[in-house]
């Protein structure tokens, strides 16, 4: 998502006439972020290849046939001369038929393995951009660029003391921020729960507990402990006062923190996140925490809090893990590209 909402204010700056339009999921995080960048939205249920429930995977051709349906009155009603995807299953219908309309598909690769979404979606597209070298040979090397990272611009603008004052911090204290990302990781919100008190004697504590997985415990944990289930205009303040970030290990989350230089500690996932984490950990940027309890977590972000000199190198060390003007070249070569006709 947040990759996406990059390009698309690149592409604004540099045309502002530009058009955007988004196809999500009916429930998913992104509405609110998506309409708060003022592209229009629209609806569109997907099926979702689940290994862990298997009984369901014999449904999934007819859901496809009907998401397939659904995006082919939404490529006529938008008709878009480009449709991009970041992975999402949502657009694997998109963009089969954008391809059988002869509307150039793009996708962009933000993990180093590919996920099931974009290798569904690569034979259709015209490019494909990656994140890491090591993706290259997933893909056709012909039609595949490697662009780094990118964030959201917006972000590098934040106000240490605005969020001082805006969440009531201590400014002598460092500021741990928590969070599972836009939908949240249950795992680090029961680990706060149990740790946030004992950290917030000796830290301000920014907790961002995800959609609908607020707490109540979590507001009684002291004045310098803060939740939200996320933020949207003010997260750009939130990141300039953060001294420490517990995060997952999406690559959403990852550019941003890449971008700004964060002294990090990564919760992966299994599976692609496990990659992301791992790639950090051995360039030395981040630290991985890969066993998740409440004792290991407090003493992961307690050594990270007593010594400053870690937090320096991994702030150094993360700056240079890849480019950070992705949303640029991405833009760049999509104009291009439309422009060339070759298409």
């Amino acid at each position: 998502m947040t990759p996406l909402l990059a390009i698309a204010a690149e592409w604004r700056r540099r045309e502002p006439d530009v058009k955007f339009s988004w196809i999500g999921t009916p429930k998913g995080p992104e509405r609110a972020l998506v309409e708060a960048a003022k592209i229009p939205f629209y609806a569109l249920a997907a099926p979702k290849l689940d290994r862990s429930r298997p009984w369901t995977i014999p449904f999934v051709p007819v859901q496809l046939l009907v998401s397939a349906l659904k995006s082919i009155s939404l490529l006529r009603s938008i008709e878009p001369h480009m449709v991009m995807s970041a992975g999402a299953y949502v657009s694997v219908p998109v963009a089969w038929v954008a391809w059988f309309m002869r509307i150039p598909v793009w996708i962009h690769q933000l993990d180093v393995e590919p996920g099931v979404a974009n290798k569904l979606m690569a034979p259709v597209a015209k490019r494909i951009s990656i994140t890491w070298e090591a993706s290259m040979n997933a893909f056709s090397s012909t039609k595949t660029l490697v662009v780094g990272c990118m964030a959201r611009k917006m972000l590098r603008l934040g106000e240490r003391q605005t969020a001082l004052e805006m969440f009531g911090f201590d400014a002598s204290l460092p500021t741990v921020m928590i969070t599972g990302g836009s939908s949240g990781a249950q795992q680090l919100n029961d680990a706060m729960l149990i740790i946030g008190h004992d950290l917030a004697k000796r830290a301000n504590v920014l907790h961002l507990t995800g959609k609908g997985k607020m707490h109540e415990g979590l507001n009684g944990l002291g004045k310098r402990y803060v939740a939200f289930e996320f933020l949207q205009e003010t997260m750009a303040d939130a990141y300039a006062l953060a001294d420490v970030v517990v995060a997952r290990a999406g690559m959403g989350t990852i550019a941003e923190l890449v971008a700004l230089g964060k002294p990090t500690i990564l919760v992966p996932l299994p599976g692609h996140q496990e990659l992301n984490a791992k790639a950090l950990e051995e360039r030395k940027a981040a630290e991985v925490l890969r066993i998740v309890t409440p004792q290991t977590l407090k003493q992961a972000i307690e050594r990270l809090l007593d010594h400053p000199e870690r937090r320096e190198e991994l702030a150094k060390h993360i700056r240079s893990v890849f480019p950070l003007n992705a949303d640029e070249r991405i833009v760049h070569a999509a104009i291009e590209l439309l422009d060339a006709g070759k298409v």
